[in-house]
């Protein structure tokens, strides 16, 4: 016992001292040119963006998660898997791979292989399985930037179409101009377009920035909320519908206040660029959010029977029932 313990321990602090290497120290790629600097470095770069703000905070978050279940790890028996191994060097071969390539997307899958392949190997399958949420929200902590320009302006698209559609369908003519929404003109009350309101939908403003971000927050509350694997994957899956709505709901917030109050109070200008209302509105995506989540959390409740509910009734029949 004392031997495995001992060889557990230098294994470990092997692959500690590989993962600071591949991280904090080993410069990698930074583009093109010879530049390079570490993934830390890259990484504390990327999260100055308020789009990947989130992600400091991630390893904290997958710290908690993990040991809050480690009186949970301690009590299943410790062991080795074998397939801990070719994880470990897939890991080390792809940090190379991305190394030579320039490209830090390879690093980042490097690290978080060599991550599970390290749990697998000195902790077997159960404990690993016990840690496996936590791994997979750290996974969220790697920016992903190249999804900022591939999917951010389709993303823009689709919020000014229904927005368009759901004010049109109110009865406020809007029209929609690329990625631009202004009020229609109205030659009976001398009206231009774009007198009532002219919103441009923005990278910002597209749902990309807080889409992230709710990802974090519905993973969370979709492993408290539910108890069912497979409730759990629905109600995440439901994130990106609900982001999209929410932030859906934030502009149509923006463009009901500039039609009552001007649209220099509630959107800005050009010269002040966006105004204190329009910061402030970004809280209504995220109260939107949650309450949306709530919702389909406790339609899936009511549909498929809440998670201790048959337990309790049962225990409380035995407990009612008469001695014979």
């Amino acid at each position: 016992m004392r031997h495995w313990l001992t060889s557990s321990s230098l294994a470990l602090a092997l692959l500690a001292a590989s993962g600071m290497l591949m991280i904090a120290v080993q410069p990698y790629a930074a583009g093109y040119g010879p530049f390079r600097q570490s993934i830390l470095a890259e990484l504390f770069m990327q999260w100055k963006d308020p789009t990947w703000q989130h992600g400091a905070l991630l390893p904290f978050i997958a710290g908690f998660l993990a040991l809050r279940r480690q009186k949970e790890v301690v009590e299943l028996p410790a062991g080795s898997t074998f397939w801990g191994l070719p994880l470990i060097v897939l890991s080390l071969f792809l940090y190379f791979a991305g190394f030579r390539a320039n490209s830090f997307y390879c690093g980042y899958l490097a690290i978080m292989l060599l991550l599970a392949g390290g749990s697998l190997w000195l902790e077997g399958a159960a404990r690993s399985r016990v840690r496996l949420f936590s791994w997979v929200m750290l996974g969220f902590m790697w920016p992903l930037p190249f999804l900022e320009e591939s999917v951010g302006y389709q993303m823009r698209l689709l919020m000014v179409k229904t927005t368009g559609f759901v004010l049109n369908a109110v009865g406020v003519d809007a029209l929609v101009s690329g990625t631009a929404l202004q009020s229609m003109p109205d030659i009976s009350l001398g009206r231009k377009a774009g007198d009532l309101f002219s919103v441009g939908i923005a990278a910002p403003c597209s749902g990309m920035r807080s889409l992230f971000a709710l990802l974090v927050v519905g993973a969370l509350f979709s492993y408290f909320r539910q108890r069912v694997l497979w409730r759990r994957l629905l109600l995440f899956v439901m994130i990106l519908p609900v982001a999209i709505v929410a932030n859906m709901t934030r502009i149509l917030v923006l463009i009901f206040s500039a039609m009552i109050f001007g649209q220099q109070w509630a959107i800005g200008d050009a010269e002040k660029e966006v105004s204190a209302f329009h910061e402030f509105t970004g809280i209504v995506v995220f109260l939107v959010a949650l309450l949306l989540l709530q919702f389909v959390s406790g339609v899936l409740d009511r549909l498929c029977g809440g998670a201790d509910s048959k337990r309790t009734r049962t225990v409380s029949r035995q407990v009612v029932a008469p001695v014979p």
